[in-house]
């Protein structure tokens, strides 16, 4: 069962629904700080890997820290595909390769309603693998919900 942060608890079947059609080890919904990206919403095989809290540090505020897949979405507000970490020059070696063995990344842009980009739906895998017009249909359905979900906060 997902585990999901208060705001977006109504999305924990959607999540595990989402994660089982797109077969991927995690499907995140992650909240971008000033200096981390945070898990709002966790689901999948790897969901342990992500518990609703954890933080992972952003490049742009720790240079010592490798860029993470989500921050890249965050700071450039469009999705990104990274087939394969280990053979793309500027994702070799991140966290969530060396610490998780997630080598395959796609996510896309969540957004506040004036268009600010305020975190990431995405996915993560084990193995490379492509993902299909379906998944990511998948992915923008669960980032619609949980767009809803945040702006209907009190």
């Amino acid at each position: 069962m997902a585990d999901t942060s208060e705001n977006l608890a109504g999305l924990s079947a959607d999540l595990d629904e989402a994660a089982r059609r797109i077969g991927a080890k995690s499907v995140l919904v992650m909240r971008s700080t000033p200096t981390h990206m945070r898990v709002e919403a966790s689901a999948g095989e790897s969901e342990a890997v992500y518990p609703v809290g954890a933080e992972g540090r952003k490049h742009g505020a720790f240079p010592e820290a490798k860029e993470l897949y989500c921050e890249r979405v965050v700071d450039t507000a469009q999705p990104l595909f990274v087939r394969d970490s280990r053979d793309d020059p500027e994702f070799a070696g991140n966290e969530d390769e060396v610490e998780f063995g997630l080598v395959n990344y796609v996510g896309i842009p969540l957004t506040a309603d004036d268009g600010t980009v305020i975190g990431t739906v995405c996915a993560l895998h084990d193995t490379p693998r492509d993902y299909s017009a379906e998944d990511i249909g998948a992915l923008e359905r669960l980032r619609d919900q949980a767009q809803r979900a945040l702006r209907d906060q009190p």
